[in-house]
């Protein structure tokens, strides 16, 4: 059955609607580049698989239609793939196959109906092709890019929506103000990119960087963080060692930054458009110690990790006016109050296309206006790709990535990483045949004990529960999880060991020692 959207755009859709439409010259195109091992398929194979699937994807059939602000969702259930799924076959080398992708980064989308396409690039090395997919901004949203890919390419089943009648936690006095309070610290005046010798120029510099999550990880977990936590630390490792070369009105400090929130519910796992917002994460660039630097990230970022302050996130991003919304995007956007945006996203379940592993995911991202450098990340099958879209104008902007890998490795080696043994990320797109690897000590290191406080530390860490009430004996009510620590649960069991358990099953265990139970349970499954 047709999936048709009923809701109205968001306040960000609709930004990024205005947007394009008042700066046309500015693409706000994002995507990911699949990479395969296998025997690429017939180009009619692939646009009839994406033929198939498009009634299961609304982000696939609609796009806004109309002016500015005003604009509404526009249903086509059948655009015309035939414009908007193509093949490239191109030389061998892998040199052939990054000027592709340094193509496709800035190549108009379709200009008539849902703007996305697809383009299958075969020939540059025996065994292997890509699949790259695009799509504009307005439309899908980080994670909404992922789950689509989830839906077309998915090697198991999608965990299923919770209901939408599940009543969402009612955010407190305090997360109110302080989301308030991130907006406008994000939209504050930093005087650091508007220097008159280099003004930008808007001119972008697409690069990217390959480092294993793994590496990430071991350094960021001992110290309560996590992967993005970890990634964050490296770019501001970076950026102060650019900063000292080449960016004098930067050194010594911290350099204005901003990440994005996800907000998207698990019911609105297949609505188009962008379910997030932004949050200030200024880089402690002036801090030379890396494990202070990492210290600094980890506080920086914890209040968007508490439920509380997501919850109210999404409840001010569905009550702003979208006048409201564009004039602080608008103001982000000025030369004084230039930041560096930032993503981090994750997919642990593995993809496939046929029964072609896909080996690999290579994000790229756009360059809003006025903005220095654009930096989104993305983990999968133990590595951690890193897309830099930088301005061009910013002088040895474009070493970032040499400089992120560096910085990478000085994460990795800080001695309190190096003695602390944490699980790896497992790979998800195991090849032909392969039985995904464990969980709890893969790396032949000692494995991850489920335990009672193993689960209460996630709990009291990342839901931000108080940790009195969680004894096994209580109930998951009178232990405080409500449905917001489920899903952090949830996400935090995924993000370190790669174990998938849907959050209604979650939910559904009585008492915490039950819980602890089923988690060790469905753990022990996984290795088997």
């Amino acid at each position: 059955m047709e999936k048709t959207v009923s809701s109205r755009p968001t306040p960000v859709d609709l930004t990024m609607h205005h947007m394009a439409q008042v700066h046309p010259s500015i693409a706000q195109t994002v995507g990911v580049v699949l990479h395969l091992e296998g025997t690429p398929p017939p180009l009619k194979e692939l646009l009839g698989h994406l033929q198939v699937n498009l009634h299961r994807l609304p982000r696939l059939t609609h796009y806004l239609h109309g002016s500015g602000l005003k604009a509404r969702w526009q249903h086509d259930p059948a655009p015309d793939l035939n414009t908007r799924v193509m093949e490239r076959a191109i030389l061998p080398g892998d040199e052939t196959l990054d000027a592709v992708l340094q193509e496709l980064v800035t190549h108009p989308l379709p200009t008539h109906g849902p703007l996305w396409d697809v383009s299958l690039i075969t020939g540059y090395s025996p065994g292997r092709y890509a699949i790259c997919c695009r799509a504009h901004h307005s439309t899908q949203d980080g994670m909404g890019l992922l789950n689509t890919l989830q839906t077309l390419f998915g090697a198991a089943p999608s965990l299923t929506a919770e209901s939408e009648s599940e009543p969402e936690p009612r955010p407190e006095a305090l997360s109110y103000l302080g989301a308030m309070r991130d907006t406008l610290a994000a939209c504050a005046a930093g005087g650091i990119w508007n220097d008159p010798a280099h003004p930008l120029t808007g001119k972008r510099i697409t690069s990217w960087s390959h480092v294993p999550t793994q590496q990430l990880r071991t350094a960021a977990i001992p110290h309560g963080g996590d992967t993005n936590d970890a990634f964050l630390t490296a770019l501001s490792g970076a950026l102060r060692t650019w900063c000292s070369e080449h960016w004098p009105r930067g050194a010594g400090k911290p350099l204005p930054a901003i990440t994005m929130v996800n907000l998207r519910r698990p019911a609105e796992r297949d609505r188009p458009g962008n379910l997030f917002t932004f949050a200030p994460a200024p880089l402690p660039c002036h801090e030379p110690a890396v494990d202070i630097r990492l210290k600094h990230v980890i506080a920086a970022t914890k209040a968007v990790k508490d439920p509380s302050r997501r919850a109210a996130m999404r409840v001010l991003m569905d009550r702003t006016p979208a006048r409201i919304f564009h004039f602080l995007a608008t103001r982000l956007t000025t030369p004084d109050r230039a930041a560096i945006s930032t993503s981090y996203v994750a997919l642990h379940r593995p993809l496939v296309y046929r029964d072609d592993p896909v080996t690999r995911i290579q994000p790229f991202n756009w360059l809003p206006r006025n903005q220095p450098a654009s930096i989104v990340a993305c983990s999968y099958n133990g590595t951690t790709s890193v897309c830099f879209i930088t301005d061009a104008a910013a002088p040895g902007l474009h070493q970032l990535p040499s400089l992120f890998e560096e910085a990478v490795r000085e994460l990795s080696t800080q001695p309190s990483g190096a003695q602390t043994h944490v699980p790896p990320e497992q790979p998800t797109a195991p090849g032909k045949g392969e039985v995904p690897a464990s969980p709890t000590g893969a790396d032949g290191g000692p494995p991850v004990a489920i335990d009672f406080p193993y689960i209460r530390n996630i709990l009291v860490d990342q839901a931000a529960l108080p940790p009195t009430p969680i004894t096994p004996e209580a109930t998951q009510a009178q232990a405080g999880i409500d449905s917001m620590a489920i899903t952090v649960l949830s996400m935090t069991l995924e993000d370190r060991l790669g174990l998938v358990i849907a959050e209604r099953e979650l939910a559904q265990r009585p008492t915490v020692a039950a819980l602890v139970d089923f988690v060790a349970q469905r753990a022990a499954a996984h290795v088997r």
